[in-house]
């Protein structure tokens, strides 16, 4: 196979996952706990409507396969999926066949394969072996040769293949159809035989998307995908031309009204932060002045103008519910910022800013209404209804929340509209969407939301714009709370996808992956007989939206910021001594965040990003106030539905929000001359509490492993293997610097260092054993002679150090042991190059603390505030926040002998 265009996920990843000697071994396997499991049962036993188990296996797990009817054999074929993410398990053939009336799975070899291998389950322990490391050299190695044939993988070590719903039956040839890793291929179910296109992959929307097979226009339609704003659009493949091409909609009215949305939504967004950072005091003098009231009103009647706007515009016949129902919208949220700006005089509250955060969701569903098409998402599978002519989208994933819009593609006109029924399926993803032949109806069954949702199927009726629900089963209570299910049904967590397909005689099939087995399930639809219980659910109206569990407003409500008291408190601290500072409620995600914290130098506060290396992958960034001293949020974050070890395999959330990448470590710092936090191009303005849509041109790089960042007077600096680069905010992007002399090759993310000396208008580079220095008037470069103690390791400053200018020392956050083994901070002075034991002491709740193992090291960040004179601790493994006043006189300076050894 070619290699991949996409590089967004590290292939050369050294984890300790389980190989063959691990801990899932073949001889293991099958052995695990198991969930206890109703009973197989036949489905002509079972009630139209409801689920019945009819074949159970302890081996061939693999979420996320291909899965469909194929007509042509009149079977269901299952490939691919994830049968295993390392180590040593059963494996099942790469394809598999469901004989409904059989209720058997047979494994799908191709003819000249099939000899000596056993018609079902296991291939066999040669088979399983030859499987374990399968993509583990990237992308492309996820497809494999059988015999000479090429196969499409199902799961091995490091990389994935789970599907999720790219793929479609092409009803017309007989043929499956998938895109997986830019890779689009085509499955003969007659041949058992698969083949890559060679077709150019997609420039966006790369996964996470949906297909369907368009027969008025011999295409195939792919809706959703990962990417950010500007990426998101509807592409199809011409089976003819064997090319993938995005859809353009020409509707300028439509298309105005919804670029005026955004300009509102931003505005409201400036808004809502304003409140929040004049709520945690968080706020630069000019913000302070701000009329908050005032700031309402413009907003409000932003929004009134485009309500107006959104009347006279001439609509469609199709648009008209569109129009209507933006218009509505946005005549709550004026009602709403109205009744807030009254009250935006006095002092903000949590209620305040929970009204303002009311009145942007309101924007940001009339936006959604005069969208020209579906706005990112993912994991939302589309159908065809054979009837209309017509491909049906019915909610979806957008990372912050879940959807509950439905959407029809008009295949003859190749336009999208979208609908408006009166009562529709609470929000959900990675549910079951296919057409029934016989009822001619579009049946929808499962999903999830961010939680588990109860098992329900649902019929959506085109002609008529109208869902109705015949099944409701409430979540059992056994498991925690991510992880409960509906009983004797297919099992849907909070981030499960639920493959189905539905035969000639509209029974329902779904495959559902438990520990390591799979049951298989069917539901006989019958719209006519709904099940007992199907009116108990809950219902939605059509655009509600589910939001992420993170929620800001708990943050919010236990900040209470108290400016005089945390004034007095840092007056009062006195000097040399790190203070651990008490407060509400600690910034939400993992404690292991692998990274740094910026520092927001012109509001007095920490910024607080990353998480990536398989621990929180939520991309929030989180506000801790200095002189509010609390924490808070600016909104719900993106909860990234891929576990992978390194990164997201997309860089942008669809609200253009960068995911975490493996290590954040230095790789992201406030720069003053823009007043943003920047993570290399990207940008995440304070003021807004969200990330800049445009990125910074100019900049090159090879990621958060192999660069750093460094606010500096004049702008950020980025150094990597391609350079010194610094940020210039007039022109608005990155401009490569020169250097002369000696340099280090490239810097890396563990230990190494990059720091601005701010007397001497320099900056300060770590590699290894190695220390250089750069002076950014000349762009000269030289290596220093500097003697590094046995005592400090391998390193010189261990990758978080900060300049104290008024002492003019650098002072390095981690501990290292003296001679009485007593574990001391230590400073470099740039005037001596040396080292200096530095006497500084520790207090916790009004009592000194002792470590007997340095408390400070990946997951924790040091930083200066040169206005306050405070250095700070963000030690996130401990959920504390240490500050400290640095008075070099009374530090009691004692150099380091360069023999110095270690008691390690």
């Amino acid at each position: 196979m070619r290699p991949t265009r996409r590089a967004a996920v590290v292939t050369a990843m050294a984890v300790a996952l389980a190989g063959w000697g691990g801990a899932r071994r073949w001889q293991a396997a099958g052995q695990q706990r198991k969930r206890p499991a109703p009973a197989v049962v036949a489905l002509r036993d079972a009630a139209p409507n409801t689920w019945a188990r009819i074949a159970h296996s302890d081996t061939g797990r693999r979420p996320q396969p291909v899965f469909v009817y194929a007509g042509q054999i009149k079977r269901f074929v299952m490939a691919s999926g994830q049968q295993s993410t390392g180590g040593g398990v059963p494996r099942h053939y790469d394809t598999e066949e469901f004989d409904l009336a059989g209720t058997k799975w047979v494994n799908a070899y191709p003819p000249s394969l099939a000899a000596g291998r056993p018609e079902s389950g296991p291939v066999g322990e040669k088979y399983a072996r030859s499987r374990v490391k399968h993509g583990s050299n990237g992308w492309e190695g996820l497809f494999y040769k059988d015999g000479g044939r090429l196969r499409v993988g199902a799961g091995g070590q490091w990389l994935k293949t789970r599907c999720g719903f790219e793929h479609c039956y092409d009803s017309d040839s007989g043929k499956v159809y998938l895109y997986l890793h830019d890779v689009t291929a085509r499955y003969d179910p007659a041949t058992r035989t698969w083949e890559d296109m060679r077709a150019p992959p997609r420039t966006s929307c790369r996964l996470w998307g949906a297909m369907c097979y368009d027969p008025v226009n011999k295409e195939i339609l792919h809706a959703g995908g990962d990417g950010g704003s500007a990426e998101i659009g509807t592409w199809a493949y011409s089976i003819e031309k064997n090319e993938w091409h995005k859809l353009a909609f020409d509707r300028p009215v439509l298309a105005g009204l919804h670029a005026r949305a955004d300009a509102v939504i931003w505005h409201a967004k400036v808004l809502l932060a304003g409140a929040i950072n004049r709520f945690t005091v968080v706020e630069t003098p000019a913000e302070a002045k701000a009329d908050l009231a005032a700031e309402a009103a413009a907003v409000a009647e932003a929004a009134g103008k485009l309500a107006g706007g959104v009347r006279s515009a001439r609509a469609s016949e199709a648009d008209k519910a569109a129009f209507d129902a933006a218009g509505r919208r946005l005549d709550a949220a004026v009602t709403a910022l109205k009744a807030v700006a009254s009250k935006l005089g006095g002092a903000v509250t949590p209620k305040i800013i929970a009204d303002l955060r009311t009145a942007r969701v309101l924007l940001e569903q009339a936006a959604d209404a005069l969208a020209v098409e579906p706005p990112g998402r993912a994991r939302s599978q589309i159908a065809y209804d054979g009837v209309h002519r017509k491909i049906v989208l019915f909610g979806g994933d957008q990372l912050d929340r879940t959807l509950s819009d439905t959407w029809l593609y008009d295949c003859s006109a190749r336009t999208w509209h979208q609908q408006f029924p009166a009562t529709c399926p609470p929000p959900r993803a990675g549910h079951v969407l296919a057409w029934l032949p016989k009822a001619r109806l579009i049946v929808l069954a499962g999903g999830y939301s961010r939680v588990p949702l109860p098992q329900e199927v649902w019929t959506y009726d085109v002609a008529a714009n109208q869902w109705k629900r015949l099944l409701h089963v409430p979540l059992g209570k056994e498991n925690n709370d991510h992880r409960r299910f509906s009983p004797g049904c297919p099992r849907v967590d909070a981030r499960t996808v639920q493959n189905g397909a539905v035969n000639d005689d509209d029974v329902l099939v779904c495959p559902s992956s438990m520990e390591h087995g799979l049951d298989t399930y069917a539901c006989r639809i019958d719209p006519a007989a709904p099940a007992e219980g199907a009116d108990n659910g809950p219902v939605a109206a059509s655009g509600d939206y589910t939001f992420n569990r993170i929620d800001p407003a708990r943050w919010e409500q236990a900040a209470a910021p108290d400016h005089a008291a945390a004034k007095a408190a840092l007056d009062a601290l006195p000097p040399n001594q790190w203070t651990a500072v008490k407060f509400p409620l600690y910034a939400p995600g993992a404690r292991n965040r692998w990274g740094t914290t910026a520092y927001d130098v012109d509001r007095h506060q920490l910024l607080f990003w990353g998480g990536g290396h398989a621990t929180s992958h939520e991309n929030d960034v989180a506000h801790y106030s200095v002189l509010g001293n609390c924490w808070t949020i600016g909104y719900h974050p993106d909860d990234p539905i891929e576990i992978v070890y390194a990164s997201q395999p997309t860089p942008l959330s669809f609200h253009d929000r960068m995911h975490v990448p493996i290590h954040a470590y230095k790789a992201y710092c406030y720069d003053p001359t823009v007043h943003q936090m920047l993570y290399f191009d990207r940008a995440y303005d304070p003021a807004v509490r969200e990330w800049v849509p445009k990125p910074y041109a100019g900049l090159a790089h090879r990621g958060p492993m192999h660069s750093q960042m460094e606010p500096t007077p004049a702008g950020a600096v980025v150094y990597s293997d391609r350079g010194l680069f610094r940020l210039d905010a007039k022109a608005g992007r990155y401009a490569k610097l020169p250097w002369t002399g000696p340099k280090p090759e490239g810097i890396w993310c563990d230990g190494d260092s990059l720091l601005y000396d701010s007397k001497r208008d320099c900056l300060y580079l770590t590699n290894r054993k190695e220390l250089f220095r750069y002076d950014i008037a000349t762009g000269k470069g030289e290596k220093l002679n500097v003697a590094l103690p046995k005592v400090l390791g391998r390193f010189h400053f261990h990758g978080e150090e900060v300049y104290l200018p008024d002492a003019d020392l650098v002072l390095l956050m981690n501990l290292f042991p003296r001679a009485n083994a007593r574990l001391a901070n230590v400073a470099w002075d740039p005037k001596t190059m040396k080292f200096y034991w530095v006497d500084l002491k520790y207090a916790d709740r009004g009592k000194e603390v002792t470590f007997t193992k340095n408390p400070f090291r990946w997951h924790t960040a040091q930083r200066y505030d040169p206005a306050l004179k405070l250095v700070l601790l963000n030690n996130s493994s401990a959920a504390k926040v240490w500050i400290m006043r640095f008075d070099s006189k009374a530090a009691h300076l004692e150099e380091i002998k360069a023999s110095a050894d270690t008691r390690r």
